[in-house]
């Protein structure tokens, strides 16, 4: 069984402060097979207008799945911009391979255990008190993070926890325990550690004060 969907909306970046129309295209199997989403449109970056083709393919690997992040960009005689696609040499291929990686899981949400490496999104800790709809890939791909999301279930207990970014030393984390064997109903208790609430916002000094709250930025 195939969906495809067309969704033609419009965005506003918060880095180029301009209306960009993109039409994003979703072509989903079956579960467990194969699914993969697309966008095209154009953006602005350095002052200059780029026409944007992007896929997002998951390759189904058992029950792994590991998805892409594969995006062209061409001017308005069709050159390339090379960033994105740099293999001069060793460590410019090894950083344009890791890139490309979107996210790696292993099983899906509410199997008996769910793991995800990479991008994030629509992580609810419980019943969503705490934390409801966290991702840390709104400002993908200016900024991209490594976070992890786990579920693991055995008989009447539950345990599930968040990463934001192991990049940036861990800055929001969470976890929750849950457990059926003491009343009818699920009973559990879930704690969040934000580290460095500043860590999320632009600072352009470094001085660990960012530019919001920062007299000289």
């Amino acid at each position: 069984m195939k969906d495809v969907t067309l969704t033609s909306l419009n965005f506003m970046s918060g880095y180029m402060k301009k209306w960009i129309p993109i039409l994003f295209i979703s072509l989903i199997c079956a579960q467990g097979e194969y699914n993969m989403t697309g966008a095209f449109g154009t953006i602005t970056m350095d002052g200059k207008i780029w026409n944007q083709l992007a896929f997002r393919p998951e390759i189904p690997l058992g029950k792994f799945g590991l998805a892409l992040d594969l995006v062209f960009y061409f001017d308005e005689n069709g050159n390339l911009h090379k960033d994105e696609w740099d293999f001069s040499d060793g460590n410019a291929i090894k950083n344009t391979l890791i890139d490309k990686i979107y996210y790696l899981r292993y099983g899906y949400p509410g199997d008996p255990l769910f793991g995800k490496i990479g991008a994030l999104d629509q992580i609810q800790l419980g019943y969503g008190i705490l934390v409801d709809g966290y991702s840390n890939s709104i400002e993908y791909p200016q900024v991209r993070k490594i976070g992890m999301n786990f579920e693991y279930t055995k008989g009447l207990y539950s345990f599930q926890g968040f990463v934001n970014d192991f990049k940036e030393n861990i800055g929001l984390t969470g976890i929750r325990i849950q457990t059926t064997s003491l009343l009818s109903f699920p009973v559990g208790i879930s704690a969040v550690v934000d580290r460095n609430q500043f860590l999320g916002l632009k600072d352009s000094d470094g001085d660990g004060r960012p530019n919001l709250v920062d007299d000289f930025p």
